[in-house]
Protein backbone atom coordinates (compact mmCIF):
# COMPACT_ATOMS: atom_id res chain seq x y z
CA UNK A 1 0.00 0.00 0.00
CA UNK A 2 0.92 3.61 -0.88
CA UNK A 3 -0.07 5.04 2.00
CA UNK A 4 2.88 3.40 4.29
CA UNK A 5 5.66 3.79 1.37
CA UNK A 6 8.70 2.94 3.63
CA UNK A 7 7.29 -0.67 3.86
CA UNK A 8 5.52 -0.56 0.18
CA UNK A 9 8.37 -1.76 -2.13
CA UNK A 10 9.53 -4.60 0.47
CA UNK A 11 8.00 -7.95 -0.67
CA UNK A 12 11.46 -9.52 1.01
CA UNK A 13 11.63 -13.35 0.87
CA UNK A 14 15.00 -14.99 1.68
CA UNK A 15 16.41 -16.51 -1.81
CA UNK A 16 19.78 -18.68 -3.05
CA UNK A 17 19.95 -16.73 -5.91
CA UNK A 18 21.05 -13.93 -2.93
CA UNK A 19 23.68 -15.87 -1.50
CA UNK A 20 26.76 -13.99 -3.77
CA UNK A 21 24.74 -10.68 -2.70
CA UNK A 22 24.81 -11.27 0.73
CA UNK A 23 28.25 -12.31 1.35
CA UNK A 24 29.28 -9.21 -0.79
CA UNK A 25 27.68 -7.19 1.50
CA UNK A 26 29.28 -8.25 4.05
CA UNK A 27 32.45 -8.16 2.70
CA UNK A 28 31.91 -4.98 1.67
CA UNK A 29 30.50 -4.32 5.19
CA UNK A 30 24.18 19.47 -35.77
CA UNK A 31 24.85 22.11 -33.27
CA UNK A 32 27.23 21.75 -30.61
CA UNK A 33 28.60 23.07 -27.55
CA UNK A 34 32.28 22.95 -26.75
CA UNK A 35 34.84 21.90 -28.85
CA UNK A 36 33.92 18.60 -30.32
CA UNK A 37 37.84 17.42 -30.18
CA UNK A 38 38.23 14.19 -28.80
CA UNK A 39 41.30 13.52 -26.16
CA UNK A 40 42.90 10.54 -27.13
CA UNK A 41 45.36 10.81 -24.72
CA UNK A 42 46.32 6.70 -24.70
CA UNK A 43 45.11 3.85 -26.81
CA UNK A 44 41.50 2.52 -25.54
CA UNK A 45 42.36 -1.12 -25.33
CA UNK A 46 38.99 -2.93 -23.22
CA UNK A 47 38.28 -0.24 -21.46
CA UNK A 48 36.31 -0.98 -17.43
CA UNK A 49 32.57 0.15 -18.55
CA UNK A 50 29.90 1.04 -16.05
CA UNK A 51 26.28 1.33 -17.32
CA UNK A 52 24.68 3.61 -14.63
CA UNK A 53 21.04 3.14 -14.82
CA UNK A 54 18.09 5.12 -13.22
CA UNK A 55 14.61 4.30 -13.42
CA UNK A 56 11.68 6.52 -14.35
CA UNK A 57 14.36 9.34 -14.58
CA UNK A 58 12.77 12.81 -16.65
CA UNK A 59 15.69 14.10 -18.80
CA UNK A 60 14.11 17.84 -18.22
CA UNK A 61 13.78 16.88 -13.96
CA UNK A 62 18.12 16.99 -13.83
CA UNK A 63 19.66 20.26 -12.76
CA UNK A 64 22.28 19.48 -16.04
CA UNK A 65 18.57 19.58 -18.41
CA UNK A 66 17.22 22.83 -16.93
CA UNK A 67 15.68 21.61 -13.91
CA UNK A 68 15.82 24.93 -11.55
CA UNK A 69 16.17 22.79 -8.49
CA UNK A 70 19.43 20.97 -7.64
CA UNK A 71 18.49 17.62 -8.07
CA UNK A 72 21.13 16.03 -9.61
CA UNK A 73 25.07 17.12 -8.70
CA UNK A 74 26.85 14.32 -9.23
CA UNK A 75 25.10 13.51 -12.55
CA UNK A 76 25.47 17.22 -13.41
CA UNK A 77 29.54 16.80 -12.77
CA UNK A 78 29.42 13.65 -14.95
CA UNK A 79 27.98 15.19 -18.06
CA UNK A 80 30.24 18.18 -17.42
CA UNK A 81 32.95 15.41 -17.46
CA UNK A 82 31.88 13.78 -20.63
CA UNK A 83 29.14 14.16 -23.71
CA UNK A 84 25.72 14.86 -23.02
CA UNK A 85 22.99 14.16 -24.97
CA UNK A 86 20.42 16.90 -24.88
CA UNK A 87 18.26 14.78 -26.91
CA UNK A 88 17.98 11.22 -25.69
CA UNK A 89 14.68 8.81 -26.82
CA UNK A 90 13.83 5.31 -25.20
CA UNK A 91 12.03 3.00 -27.83
CA UNK A 92 9.23 1.75 -25.63
CA UNK A 93 8.74 3.43 -21.69
CA UNK A 94 8.33 0.63 -20.11
CA UNK A 95 11.24 -0.91 -18.27
CA UNK A 96 11.36 -4.52 -19.66
CA UNK A 97 10.97 -3.60 -23.70
CA UNK A 98 13.32 -0.75 -23.54
CA UNK A 99 15.95 -2.80 -21.39
CA UNK A 100 15.72 -5.37 -24.37
CA UNK A 101 15.82 -2.71 -26.71
CA UNK A 102 19.26 -1.49 -24.74
CA UNK A 103 20.91 -4.83 -24.60
CA UNK A 104 20.17 -6.24 -28.11
CA UNK A 105 20.22 -3.01 -30.35
CA UNK A 106 16.50 -3.67 -31.76
CA UNK A 107 12.90 -2.49 -31.80
CA UNK A 108 10.41 -3.91 -30.01
CA UNK A 109 8.63 -5.46 -33.51
CA UNK A 110 12.31 -7.24 -33.86
CA UNK A 111 12.32 -8.68 -30.08
CA UNK A 112 8.66 -8.58 -29.32
CA UNK A 113 9.10 -7.84 -25.95
CA UNK A 114 6.58 -5.29 -25.06
CA UNK A 115 5.18 -5.61 -21.42
CA UNK A 116 6.58 -5.94 -18.07
CA UNK A 117 7.16 -9.45 -17.06
CA UNK A 118 7.29 -10.69 -20.89
CA UNK A 119 10.40 -12.59 -20.62
CA UNK A 120 13.20 -12.24 -23.65
CA UNK A 121 14.06 -15.06 -25.38
CA UNK A 122 16.99 -17.10 -24.20
CA UNK A 123 18.30 -17.23 -28.37
CA UNK A 124 18.50 -13.07 -27.94
CA UNK A 125 22.28 -11.51 -28.46
CA UNK A 126 22.74 -9.66 -25.02
CA UNK A 127 25.25 -7.61 -24.84
CA UNK A 128 26.47 -8.95 -21.71
CA UNK A 129 26.95 -12.47 -23.72
CA UNK A 130 29.06 -9.95 -26.05
CA UNK A 131 30.93 -9.08 -23.70
CA UNK A 132 31.62 -12.24 -22.29
CA UNK A 133 32.81 -13.76 -25.02
CA UNK A 134 35.06 -10.83 -25.25
CA UNK A 135 36.87 -11.75 -21.60
CA UNK A 136 35.38 -9.50 -19.67
CA UNK A 137 33.68 -10.01 -16.01
CA UNK A 138 30.05 -8.81 -16.11
CA UNK A 139 28.49 -8.53 -12.73
CA UNK A 140 25.23 -6.53 -12.53
CA UNK A 141 22.78 -4.84 -9.46
CA UNK A 142 19.57 -4.22 -10.41
CA UNK A 143 16.51 -3.18 -7.96
CA UNK A 144 12.90 -3.07 -10.28
CA UNK A 145 11.79 -6.73 -10.49
CA UNK A 146 10.73 -6.41 -14.07
CA UNK A 147 14.86 -6.58 -14.30
CA UNK A 148 14.39 -10.38 -12.74
CA UNK A 149 15.80 -13.40 -13.56
CA UNK A 150 12.81 -14.74 -13.82
CA UNK A 151 12.59 -12.45 -17.11
CA UNK A 152 16.04 -13.73 -18.28
CA UNK A 153 17.87 -10.73 -18.13
CA UNK A 154 20.81 -12.22 -16.11
CA UNK A 155 21.87 -13.60 -19.87
CA UNK A 156 25.44 -13.28 -19.77
CA UNK A 157 25.81 -11.93 -16.66
CA UNK A 158 28.55 -13.29 -13.74
CA UNK A 159 26.87 -12.19 -11.07
CA UNK A 160 23.15 -10.85 -11.02
CA UNK A 161 22.11 -9.30 -7.93
CA UNK A 162 18.16 -8.56 -7.64
CA UNK A 163 18.27 -6.47 -4.73
CA UNK A 164 14.45 -7.26 -3.41
CA UNK A 165 16.10 -10.80 -3.07
CA UNK A 166 18.03 -9.52 -0.26
CA UNK A 167 17.99 -8.21 2.97
CA UNK A 168 19.25 -4.86 3.46
CA UNK A 169 22.65 -4.58 6.03
CA UNK A 170 20.76 -2.04 8.10
CA UNK A 171 17.48 -2.87 9.55
CA UNK A 172 14.43 -1.63 8.18
CA UNK A 173 16.30 -0.18 4.81
CA UNK A 174 14.07 -0.42 1.64
CA UNK A 175 15.78 -3.18 0.12
CA UNK A 176 14.84 -1.59 -3.60
CA UNK A 177 15.84 2.23 -2.38
CA UNK A 178 18.84 3.61 -3.99
CA UNK A 179 20.70 3.31 -0.36
CA UNK A 180 20.76 -0.51 -0.42
CA UNK A 181 22.12 -0.79 -4.33
CA UNK A 182 24.73 1.05 -3.65
CA UNK A 183 25.77 -0.68 -0.21
CA UNK A 184 25.73 -4.37 -3.09
CA UNK A 185 26.96 -2.05 -5.79
CA UNK A 186 29.89 -1.27 -3.56
CA UNK A 187 30.47 -4.31 -1.83
CA UNK A 188 30.72 -5.92 -5.54
CA UNK A 189 33.01 -3.15 -6.39
CA UNK A 190 35.69 -4.62 -3.88
CA UNK A 191 35.87 -8.01 -5.34
CA UNK A 192 36.76 -6.98 -8.79
CA UNK A 193 39.90 -9.10 -10.69
CA UNK A 194 42.25 -6.26 -11.68
CA UNK A 195 43.57 -8.86 -14.29
CA UNK A 196 40.82 -8.36 -17.00
CA UNK A 197 38.16 -5.92 -17.28
CA UNK A 198 34.83 -5.92 -16.37
CA UNK A 199 31.32 -4.56 -17.30
CA UNK A 200 28.86 -3.51 -14.12
CA UNK A 201 26.03 -2.65 -14.43
CA UNK A 202 24.20 -0.88 -11.47
CA UNK A 203 20.28 -0.08 -11.61
CA UNK A 204 18.52 2.46 -9.36
CA UNK A 205 14.36 2.24 -9.20
CA UNK A 206 14.45 5.24 -7.87
CA UNK A 207 12.69 7.80 -8.60
CA UNK A 208 9.78 5.49 -9.91
CA UNK A 209 6.42 5.72 -7.61
CA UNK A 210 5.75 5.67 -5.32
CA UNK A 211 7.46 8.32 -4.51
CA UNK A 212 8.93 7.10 -1.22
CA UNK A 213 12.83 8.63 -0.52
CA UNK A 214 14.48 8.14 2.92
CA UNK A 215 13.15 10.08 5.70
CA UNK A 216 15.82 12.95 5.02
CA UNK A 217 14.74 13.60 0.94
CA UNK A 218 10.67 13.17 2.14
CA UNK A 219 10.41 17.03 2.50
CA UNK A 220 13.38 18.63 0.50
CA UNK A 221 11.31 20.55 -2.05
CA UNK A 222 8.27 20.97 -0.93
CA UNK A 223 6.62 24.28 -0.61
CA UNK A 224 10.19 26.09 -2.42
CA UNK A 225 10.33 28.67 -4.80
CA UNK A 226 10.13 25.97 -7.68
CA UNK A 227 6.81 24.28 -6.37
CA UNK A 228 4.82 25.00 -9.30
CA UNK A 229 0.99 26.39 -9.91
CA UNK A 230 -1.27 24.82 -7.14
CA UNK A 231 -3.27 21.57 -9.00
CA UNK A 232 -5.30 19.07 -7.67
CA UNK A 233 -4.69 15.62 -8.55
CA UNK A 234 -7.95 13.81 -9.58
CA UNK A 235 -9.12 10.58 -7.11
CA UNK A 236 -11.03 7.96 -8.11
CA UNK A 237 -13.63 6.22 -5.97
CA UNK A 238 -11.77 3.01 -7.24
CA UNK A 239 -10.01 0.76 -5.57
CA UNK A 240 -8.12 -1.00 -8.09
CA UNK A 241 -4.93 1.21 -9.60
CA UNK A 242 -5.18 3.85 -12.40
CA UNK A 243 -3.09 6.32 -13.95
CA UNK A 244 -5.19 8.00 -16.53
CA UNK A 245 -7.80 10.44 -15.04
CA UNK A 246 -6.80 10.22 -11.60
CA UNK A 247 -5.19 8.02 -9.47
CA UNK A 248 -6.94 5.36 -6.99
CA UNK A 249 -7.39 5.95 -2.86
CA UNK A 250 -4.87 3.67 -2.27
CA UNK A 251 -2.23 5.53 -4.90
CA UNK A 252 -2.24 8.60 -2.28
CA UNK A 253 1.12 9.70 -0.32
CA UNK A 254 -0.07 10.57 3.12
CA UNK A 255 -3.28 11.46 1.62
CA UNK A 256 -2.36 14.04 0.10
CA UNK A 257 -3.97 15.44 -3.47
CA UNK A 258 -1.99 18.57 -4.41
CA UNK A 259 -0.28 18.01 -7.40
CA UNK A 260 3.47 20.40 -6.29
CA UNK A 261 3.25 17.78 -3.50
CA UNK A 262 3.91 14.72 -5.85
CA UNK A 263 6.13 16.60 -7.88
CA UNK A 264 8.16 17.34 -5.24
CA UNK A 265 8.76 13.79 -3.57
CA UNK A 266 9.73 12.72 -7.30
CA UNK A 267 12.89 15.61 -7.44
CA UNK A 268 13.92 14.43 -4.20
CA UNK A 269 13.57 11.20 -4.75
CA UNK A 270 16.19 12.12 -7.77
CA UNK A 271 18.21 14.03 -5.51
CA UNK A 272 18.42 10.65 -3.26
CA UNK A 273 19.58 8.13 -6.13
CA UNK A 274 21.99 10.99 -6.95
CA UNK A 275 23.79 10.63 -3.55
CA UNK A 276 24.04 7.21 -3.42
CA UNK A 277 25.14 6.99 -6.95
CA UNK A 278 28.23 9.50 -5.54
CA UNK A 279 28.65 6.22 -3.22
CA UNK A 280 29.35 4.13 -5.98
CA UNK A 281 31.40 6.54 -8.05
CA UNK A 282 33.84 6.86 -4.58
CA UNK A 283 34.00 2.93 -4.31
CA UNK A 284 35.54 2.91 -8.32
CA UNK A 285 37.76 6.03 -7.34
CA UNK A 286 39.41 3.82 -4.21
CA UNK A 287 39.85 1.01 -6.58
CA UNK A 288 41.48 3.31 -9.49
CA UNK A 289 39.10 2.57 -11.54
CA UNK A 290 36.69 5.23 -12.19
CA UNK A 291 39.09 7.98 -13.97
CA UNK A 292 40.10 6.19 -16.86
CA UNK A 293 37.26 3.77 -17.48
CA UNK A 294 34.24 4.03 -20.19
CA UNK A 295 31.09 5.45 -18.41
CA UNK A 296 27.27 5.58 -19.84
CA UNK A 297 24.72 6.74 -17.67
CA UNK A 298 20.97 6.69 -18.75
CA UNK A 299 17.15 6.21 -17.88
CA UNK A 300 15.06 2.84 -19.52
CA UNK A 301 11.97 6.13 -19.63
CA UNK A 302 10.40 8.52 -18.16
CA UNK A 303 7.47 9.73 -16.43
CA UNK A 304 4.21 11.60 -16.29
CA UNK A 305 3.35 13.91 -13.74
CA UNK A 306 -0.30 14.71 -15.20
CA UNK A 307 0.77 16.06 -18.55
CA UNK A 308 -2.09 14.82 -20.79
CA UNK A 309 -4.35 13.73 -17.44
CA UNK A 310 -1.83 10.94 -16.84
CA UNK A 311 -0.92 10.59 -13.55
CA UNK A 312 2.27 9.36 -11.84
CA UNK A 313 3.09 6.20 -15.15
CA UNK A 314 4.46 5.63 -17.94
CA UNK A 315 3.98 3.44 -21.36
CA UNK A 316 0.59 4.34 -22.80
CA UNK A 317 1.52 7.65 -24.58
CA UNK A 318 4.25 8.52 -26.87
CA UNK A 319 5.24 12.07 -25.38
CA UNK A 320 8.32 13.15 -24.59
CA UNK A 321 7.56 13.22 -20.36
CA UNK A 322 7.61 9.75 -21.11
CA UNK A 323 10.43 9.15 -23.76
CA UNK A 324 12.91 11.44 -23.41
CA UNK A 325 15.85 10.39 -20.78
CA UNK A 326 19.33 11.75 -19.88
CA UNK A 327 21.88 10.20 -21.66
CA UNK A 328 25.85 10.81 -21.08
CA UNK A 329 28.77 9.03 -22.10
CA UNK A 330 32.32 9.85 -20.23
CA UNK A 331 35.33 8.37 -21.16
CA UNK A 332 38.74 10.86 -19.33
CA UNK A 333 41.35 11.10 -21.85
CA UNK A 334 39.44 9.83 -24.44
CA UNK A 335 36.48 12.28 -25.32
CA UNK A 336 36.19 15.91 -24.56
CA UNK A 337 33.49 17.35 -23.03
CA UNK A 338 30.80 18.47 -24.52
CA UNK A 339 26.93 19.10 -25.34
CA UNK A 340 25.29 16.64 -28.59
CA UNK A 341 21.97 18.53 -29.51
CA UNK A 342 20.66 16.62 -31.92
CA UNK A 343 18.36 13.23 -31.56
CA UNK A 344 19.76 10.10 -30.26
CA UNK A 345 18.03 6.40 -29.70
CA UNK A 346 19.31 4.09 -27.33
CA UNK A 347 19.59 1.22 -29.61
CA UNK A 348 23.02 2.60 -30.31
CA UNK A 349 24.77 2.13 -26.73
CA UNK A 350 25.26 -1.58 -27.36
CA UNK A 351 27.16 -1.36 -30.34
CA UNK A 352 28.73 1.55 -29.09
CA UNK A 353 30.11 -0.04 -25.89
CA UNK A 354 31.04 -3.39 -27.70
CA UNK A 355 33.44 -1.04 -30.08
CA UNK A 356 35.42 -0.04 -27.76
CA UNK A 357 35.40 -3.10 -26.26
CA UNK A 358 37.33 -4.51 -29.02
CA UNK A 359 34.72 -6.61 -30.86
CA UNK A 360 34.76 -6.02 -34.82
CA UNK A 361 31.62 -4.27 -36.30
CA UNK A 362 30.27 -5.09 -39.88
CA UNK A 363 29.87 -1.58 -41.21
CA UNK A 364 30.25 0.20 -37.68
CA UNK A 365 26.72 -1.51 -36.38
CA UNK A 366 25.49 -4.32 -34.35
CA UNK A 367 21.67 -5.56 -34.72
CA UNK A 368 19.73 -1.82 -35.95
CA UNK A 369 22.41 0.06 -33.73
CA UNK A 370 25.38 1.65 -35.06
CA UNK A 371 28.28 2.59 -32.92
CA UNK A 372 28.10 6.32 -32.12
CA UNK A 373 32.03 6.52 -31.35
CA UNK A 374 32.35 8.64 -34.58
CA UNK A 375 29.68 10.81 -33.32
CA UNK A 376 31.06 11.37 -29.99
CA UNK A 377 34.54 12.17 -30.90
CA UNK A 378 33.07 14.83 -32.97
CA UNK A 379 34.16 13.49 -36.33
CA UNK A 380 30.78 13.36 -38.12
CA UNK A 381 27.45 15.55 -37.36
CA UNK A 382 23.76 14.26 -36.84
CA UNK A 383 21.93 16.58 -39.20
CA UNK A 384 18.37 15.38 -39.45
CA UNK A 385 18.42 12.67 -37.28
CA UNK A 386 14.26 11.26 -36.41
CA UNK A 387 13.82 8.71 -33.66
CA UNK A 388 11.74 5.86 -33.68
CA UNK A 389 9.45 5.05 -30.34
CA UNK A 390 6.16 3.12 -29.62
CA UNK A 391 3.27 3.15 -26.61
CA UNK A 392 0.43 2.07 -25.74
CA UNK A 393 -1.84 -1.23 -25.08
CA UNK A 394 0.38 -4.10 -26.19
CA UNK A 395 -2.09 -6.59 -25.42
CA UNK A 396 -4.59 -5.26 -27.51
CA UNK A 397 -2.09 -3.80 -30.05
CA UNK A 398 -3.24 -0.20 -29.64
CA UNK A 399 -0.51 1.62 -30.10
CA UNK A 400 1.18 4.98 -30.50
CA UNK A 401 4.33 5.05 -32.92
CA UNK A 402 6.49 7.89 -32.85
CA UNK A 403 8.81 9.54 -35.27
CA UNK A 404 10.67 12.52 -33.92
CA UNK A 405 13.47 14.64 -35.24
CA UNK A 406 14.85 17.75 -32.54
CA UNK A 407 12.06 20.14 -33.73
CA UNK A 408 8.41 17.81 -34.22
CA UNK A 409 6.96 14.86 -33.04
CA UNK A 410 5.06 12.57 -35.33
CA UNK A 411 2.60 10.10 -33.27
CA UNK A 412 0.41 7.65 -35.31
CA UNK A 413 -2.48 6.09 -33.44
CA UNK A 414 -2.27 2.23 -34.40
CA UNK A 415 -5.48 0.33 -33.82
CA UNK A 416 -8.27 1.12 -32.17
CA UNK A 417 -6.36 4.06 -29.72
CA UNK A 418 -8.26 7.04 -28.65
CA UNK A 419 -7.58 9.95 -31.32
CA UNK A 420 -9.38 12.30 -28.51
CA UNK A 421 -6.60 11.44 -26.08
CA UNK A 422 -3.73 12.37 -27.98
CA UNK A 423 -4.55 14.65 -31.01
CA UNK A 424 -7.66 16.17 -29.36
CA UNK A 425 -9.94 15.18 -31.61
CA UNK A 426 -12.32 11.69 -32.26
CA UNK A 427 -11.01 9.63 -34.98
CA UNK A 428 -7.53 11.38 -35.17
CA UNK A 429 -4.88 8.43 -36.90
CA UNK A 430 -2.00 11.26 -37.04
CA UNK A 431 -0.92 14.03 -34.59
CA UNK A 432 1.85 16.57 -35.28
CA UNK A 433 3.54 18.41 -32.28
CA UNK A 434 5.65 21.47 -32.30
CA UNK A 435 8.19 20.64 -29.76
CA UNK A 436 9.56 24.25 -29.81
CA UNK A 437 7.02 26.08 -29.60
CA UNK A 438 5.04 23.67 -27.70
CA UNK A 439 7.33 21.32 -25.56
CA UNK A 440 3.84 20.09 -23.67
CA UNK A 441 2.51 18.52 -27.16
CA UNK A 442 -0.90 19.73 -26.34
CA UNK A 443 -1.66 21.03 -30.14
CA UNK A 444 -1.65 19.42 -33.41
CA UNK A 445 -0.03 21.46 -36.06
CA UNK A 446 -0.41 18.89 -39.17
CA UNK A 447 -1.90 21.41 -40.93
CA UNK A 448 0.48 24.69 -40.38
CA UNK A 449 3.59 22.25 -41.41
CA UNK A 450 2.44 20.16 -43.80
CA UNK A 451 5.81 19.39 -45.33
CA UNK A 452 7.14 18.41 -42.12
CA UNK A 453 4.26 16.30 -41.37
CA UNK A 454 4.75 14.34 -45.02
CA UNK A 455 8.47 14.03 -44.37
CA UNK A 456 8.09 12.73 -40.81
CA UNK A 457 5.26 10.48 -41.91
CA UNK A 458 7.20 8.67 -44.92
CA UNK A 459 10.09 8.16 -42.31
CA UNK A 460 7.69 6.30 -40.09
CA UNK A 461 5.87 4.85 -42.80
CA UNK A 462 9.14 3.03 -43.67
CA UNK A 463 10.43 2.17 -39.75
CA UNK A 464 6.93 0.19 -39.57
CA UNK A 465 7.16 -1.40 -43.12
CA UNK A 466 10.71 -2.75 -41.77
CA UNK A 467 10.79 -6.54 -41.82
CA UNK A 468 11.80 -8.17 -38.14
CA UNK A 469 15.63 -8.62 -37.81
CA UNK A 470 16.12 -12.40 -37.67
CA UNK A 471 17.47 -11.96 -34.32
CA UNK A 472 17.00 -16.02 -32.69
CA UNK A 473 21.15 -16.11 -33.37
CA UNK A 474 21.42 -19.85 -31.97
CA UNK A 475 19.61 -23.14 -31.90
CA UNK A 476 19.23 -23.21 -28.02
CA UNK A 477 15.72 -24.18 -26.92
CA UNK A 478 14.43 -22.16 -24.28
CA UNK A 479 12.78 -24.61 -22.35
CA UNK A 480 9.91 -24.01 -20.08
CA UNK A 481 9.55 -20.83 -18.52
CA UNK A 482 11.00 -20.17 -15.04
CA UNK A 483 9.04 -19.37 -12.80
CA UNK A 484 8.48 -16.02 -10.75
CA UNK A 485 9.28 -15.93 -7.25
CA UNK A 486 6.83 -14.84 -4.74
CA UNK A 487 8.53 -11.90 -3.84
CA UNK A 488 9.29 -10.93 -7.42
CA UNK A 489 5.85 -10.94 -7.92
CA UNK A 490 5.22 -8.53 -4.69
CA UNK A 491 7.63 -6.29 -6.13
CA UNK A 492 6.14 -6.05 -9.32
CA UNK A 493 2.87 -5.60 -7.50
CA UNK A 494 4.21 -2.68 -5.41
CA UNK A 495 5.47 -1.02 -8.67
CA UNK A 496 2.04 -1.32 -9.75
CA UNK A 497 2.66 -3.61 -12.77
CA UNK A 498 0.37 -6.07 -11.31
Amino acid sequence: MISNPRTSRRGLVPAASAALAVALVLAGCGRREGTGAAVEKKPVTRPNILLLTVDTLRADHLSAWGNPRPTSPILDRMAAEGVRFSTARVHRPKTTASFTSIFTASYCSDHEVRKIGEPASCNLDFLAEELRELGYQTHAVVANAALAREFRFDQGFDTYIETWKVEPKTPGLDPTGARAVSDLATALVDTLSDDRPFFLWVHYVDPHEPYAPEEEFRDLYQEDAHAGAAAEVPVSKHDHRQSFGGIARKQLVDGRTDLPFYVSRYDAETRYADQEIERLLESLRRRDFYDDMLTVMTSDHGESLGEHNYWFDHGMFGFQTCLHVPLIVRFPGVLAPRVDEDPVELIHLAPTILSWAGKPLRQGGWARGKSLIPRLRGEVAAPDTITFSEAGYSRRNNWVHVAADRRFALHHLVGSFDGKRVAGREGARYALFDLESDPGETADVSDRFPDDFARLKAALDAWEAQAPLPLTLGSEECGDAREVEENTVEQLRTLGYV
